[in-house]
């Protein structure tokens, strides 16, 4: 671990995040406790974790311009320690969570649900409107009226730590693919993201649900959130189709972000499917579509992960009251100044790893 001083401590105290300070590079920086602006709210950490989208800022996206760091961790749960003068419904010592894609509020799509495809400010989304910092004592969240929510009592740090990204993007991957009742879903590769729309599928009334992946403590999770069937990787396009009867697939759920599950996943689906491709491809300049039999007739569709605070309420609902035990995923529990070994941890897939809970250690903003 290294450590790259920031601006000094102020009464004692600093906040100190994990950063990226070059491609490939993580170290601490050490600053003040943000102040907020009129629509800012700041929070103080209290749980976190590292997530794929992370390893992809850290070693494929390029720095911002004129930036010597950017701060990391989109995932966060905390105590809001200050509000903007501008927000609205929230208190000072509340338990929060906030949206990793966020949004203005005020914009047509934000105004129509849609924030985290912000017109204002996703320039690029997801990337430029992503929630950073969360890997550090205190984060702000933008336009904090819209973009937080409160946890409720009923709920516990485990579960509204999963809810911003692992649940709202996993049932956005379901949605968007228009799962239904008694519909057959493939969902290919059992990382985080493909466990929730495994867990989605299952939760929104599909039938057959076939889980594809390879690593077995992630196949036995995918069983545990409602997979009927676990295949392996290798010809999962043809044994998905034996397992159809031939038809192939309602939805066919893309979780892992390369070319050859796309494909997979594309030649899985049946006429008049849906391929939902929630991967994030950010080691591919372009992504080839197979012009085969299996292109024609079928719909394509993106997702990112929603977020705003009605979203994030839902999705409380859904993890206190649906019958998945969603905290399960938290397979790893690390004092947040091991940061660094957890992402070397979660890069790896090593030691039957999905999620890893992230705590600040007891003295983490002390000078």
């Amino acid at each position: 671990m290294h450590e790259r001083a920031g601006v000094g401590p102020v009464g004692g105290k600093v906040n100190q995040t994990w950063a990226k300070v070059g491609q490939g590079k993580l170290e601490l920086v050490r600053g003040p406790i943000p102040t907020p602006g009129p629509d800012e709210a700041v929070v103080r950490t209290t749980l976190t974790t590292v997530c794929g989208s992370d390893l992809h800022f850290l070693h494929d996206y390029p720095m911002p311009r004129s930036a010597d760091h950017l701060l990391m961790g989109h995932e966060g749960l905390g105590v809001v320690e200050a509000l903007g003068d501008h927000v609205r419904g929230f208190a000072e010592g509340d338990r929060v969570v906030a949206s990793c894609v966020f949004g203005c509020g005020h914009c047509t799509n934000c105004l129509a649900g849609h924030l985290h495809t912000c017109l204002t400010l996703g320039r690029i989304p997801g990337v430029s409107n992503a929630l950073m910092g969360c890997q550090g004592g205190y984060f702000v969240v933008p336009y904090a009226s819209v973009n937080l929510a409160r946890v409720p009592d009923t709920v516990s740090d485990e579960q509204a730590l999963l809810v911003p990204d692992i649940l709202s993007t996993g049932f956005a991957a379901a949605e968007r693919g228009g799962v239904g009742t008694g519909d057959s879903v493939a969902v290919f590769a059992q990382g985080p993201v493909g466990l929730g729309a495994t867990g989605a599928a299952r939760a929104l009334g599909a039938g057959l649900v076939i889980a594809v992946e390879g690593i077995p403590e992630r196949a036995e999770m995918a069983r545990a959130l409602g997979a009927n069937v676990v295949i392996g990787p290798e010809n999962a396009a043809e044994r998905v189709r034996e397992l159809t009867g031939g038809r192939g697939v309602d939805v066919a759920i893309e979780a892992l972000g390369r070319q050859e599950t796309f494909a997979a996943a594309l030649e899985a689906t049946r006429l008049d499917g849906t391929v939902s491709s929630v991967g994030i491809y950010a080691t591919h300049r372009s992504l080839d579509v197979p012009v085969g039999l299996g292109f024609y007739q079928r719909r394509i569709v993106t997702t990112l992960c929603p977020g705003g605070g009605d979203r994030l309420r839902r999705l409380f609902a859904v993890a206190e009251h649906g019958s998945a035990d969603w905290p399960r995923l938290l397979t790893h529990r690390l004092p947040l100044s091991r940061a660094d070994e957890a992402y070397e941890l979660f890069a790896a897939r090593r030691d039957g790893v999905i999620k890893i809970a992230l705590v600040p250690d007891d003295d983490w903003n002390d000078s």
